[in-house]
Order: C-alpha cells, then structure tokens, then sequence
C-alpha cells in the first residue's frame, strides 16, 4: 500500500494552508489570507475581534512541540522549568499530592536517563513507583511532550491553536489535550517563547466538515489569491487515512 493511502490525509492540507497563511502577510497584513482566516474564525470567537487587530507579533508555526523543544533548550538546567510545568499540570489535572519533577528519584528527573516523553515507561521499566496523582500528572505531561497541534497562530494579544480533520471526525480527547497544550503556552511559564509579553488568549480552532472553519472555505480563501479557476483535486485517496 502506498504511503499516500494511509498517511494522515490532513497533514496535506494543513501544509498548504501554512503556506497560504503567509499570502500578503509581510506587505499588505490587513489584506493577507491570514486576516481572512482569521476574520471567518471571528464569527465563532467572541475573543477574536478582527477589526481591530493591529498585526503585531504575527506567527504562524506548523505542527508546534513547544514544551518538548522549550525543554530541550533549557534541559541543562532543566528542574525549575520542569517543576513549573508540573505545579501546572497539577492544576489542570486538580491534583494537589503529587511530587514536583525534581523530586522524583534521580532516574526520571535527570535528563540524561529520561525523557519527560518516556515517564510512565522509564518507571515501569526500573520499578520506580508513582502514586496514582502523580501516575496521572506525569502521564499528561509525557502526553504533552508527545503532542504536535497541527497549527499554531499569534497575533496580537492571540494565541490560536489549530486542530485538523478531513474525513475524520474530532475527537473529544485530543481536543481537550490541545486546550491544556494551549493554556500552558499561554501561561507565565511559556508566553515570552511565542514573543507575547504578557499571557495571550488561548483559543482552540477545528478545522474540517464540522469545524469552526471548514475546508471549503480555506479554499475560497486561496481562490480569491489565486488567478488560477481549475478544479480542486486533492494528492491522496480520500478513502483512506485516519
């Protein structure tokens, strides 16, 4: 079977979207494919006010791993970032027993034996116990390393996470995911890394057939920046994927 059949059909899409995102973006930002998009997104956010965006701090970042790669910047001296990022979790999981990563036997806290993406493994493997809250805690945050929204945007005061689907429908959990993933980029803790200099809204974005943004209409938004009127065809079976 070819890879094309069975690879996650909307990683395509999202790729040319990316692109398109950036369309008049450095010149004209008011007239840019991203202030459409973001205009269609405005009718389903009461947060987004689109006719008053000034255009700063505008990024566009594909298939965003910010906690993992915040991480591996900052693994040197990695404790205070890591128990940060735990006293988060805690809150999101409403857990309050639970040990801070840097107190955790040294097998797991110390980034030359473990990954934070290998937790619930590496303390299966050396018989290292955690209690059910922390079990909970370290196993959403090796979910989070393990995490790739598939599009992040900033602009102004905006942090928007985008999820996508074509055939597929959303599903809850990762939805939900996302939304935690979101806040923490959001939060004290991460914001600046997104060039934000105080904590952004966090809004989270499905893109599909059920979606607050469809694929047809992504598609209205390359044709009014393309001369071209052929008809769309797509690179992959729609019969498959996942």
């Amino acid at each position: 079977m070819h890879y094309d059949n069975y690879n996650r059909e909307e990683r395509a899409l999202c790729s040319h979207l990316f692109r398109l995102l950036h369309e008049k973006l450095a010149d004209q930002p008011r007239a840019s494919a991203l202030s459409m998009f973001i205009g269609i997104l405005a009718k389903n956010f009461n947060e987004i006010k689109s006719d008053k965006l000034s255009f700063t701090n505008i990024g566009v970042y594909a298939e965003v791993a910010l906690i993992r790669d915040a991480y591996f910047v900052r693994k040197e001296n990695a404790n205070e970032f890591m128990n940060d990022l735990t006293r988060l979790i805690m809150a999101q999981e409403e857990v309050r027993d639970c040990r801070l990563y840097s107190e955790l036997p040294s097998v797991l806290c110390n980034p030359r034996f473990t990954h934070p993406k290998q937790f619930r493994q590496k303390a299966k493997e050396l018989d290292v116990h955690l209690s059910p809250n922390e079990s909970r805690v370290y196993g959403a945050m090796q979910a989070m390393f393990n995490a790739k929204p598939d599009l992040a945007i900033t602009i102004d005061n905006l942090l928007i996470s985008c999820e996508a689907k074509f055939t597929q429908n959303f599903d809850d959990g990762q939805l939900s995911r996302t939304q935690n993933i979101t806040t923490i980029w959001a939060s004290e803790l991460l914001h600046r890394d997104l060039g934000f200099t105080t904590p952004p809204k966090a809004i989270v974005v499905k893109i599909g057939t059920s979606g607050h943004i469809t694929w047809d209409e992504v598609f209205e938004i390359q044709k009014h920046f393309s001369n071209q009127t052929t008809v769309r065809t797509l690179p992959f079976n729609l019969h498959h994927g996942y």
